[in-house]
């Protein structure tokens, strides 16, 4: 990245900081005029654009990031955060599975269980937390599967059961 192009992107990233999104999003503006191609200008644009209230904008511009660099984990978080809190699960999960096969980080697979979760893939999220833990053991995470743990033995216990029965809630 060019010098001035990296002074313009840091310019932007000190105002969505501020919470000045509109500021922000003029710096990096300029810096995709000088070069369409630069992931930082791309992937801090959808941050700010997602603060601003504006998701699906913000959803573009990762996938400008990404186009532009496929390996882009920065841009590839952003945009699977996003599609999350969109509950867009999905498409979510695609990307967290993009991530952990590539360089995960215990956060993602954290996440992915999030997304698991939301998808009722229970079995799933649990065994995505187990990597977590795995990876970087906590007392958070083993108490996440730990409730994780609980809530599977509550729904198949309610499967086995049914609804009326004691055994059952």
């Amino acid at each position: 990245m060019k010098s001035k192009e990296k002074v313009l992107v840091h310019k932007g990233m000190d105002r969505v900081k501020r919470e000045q999104f509109e500021e922000a999003l003029e710096f990096f503006d300029r810096v995709l005029e000088m070069n369409p191609e630069n992931t930082d200008a791309w992937n801090n644009k959808g941050v700010a654009l997602y603060k601003m209230g504006r998701p699906e904008e913000s959803i573009q511009c990762y996938d400008q990031a990404l186009k532009a660099d496929p390996g882009n984990l920065e841009a590839l978080r952003n945009r699977a955060f996003v599609l999350r809190a969109m509950e867009r699960f999905k498409e979510a999960l695609e990307s967290y599975n993009q991530i952990v096969a590539f360089e995960p980080e215990a956060s993602d697979f954290r996440s992915r269980a999030a997304v698991l979760v939301g998808m009722g893939l229970l079995e799933e999220a649990l065994g995505s937390l187990i990597e977590a833990a795995n990876m970087e053991p906590s007392i958070q995470i083993e108490m996440e599967i730990e409730t994780l743990r609980r809530v599977i033995m509550e729904a198949s216990l309610k499967a086995e059961f049914g609804e009326g029965h004691p055994a059952g809630g």
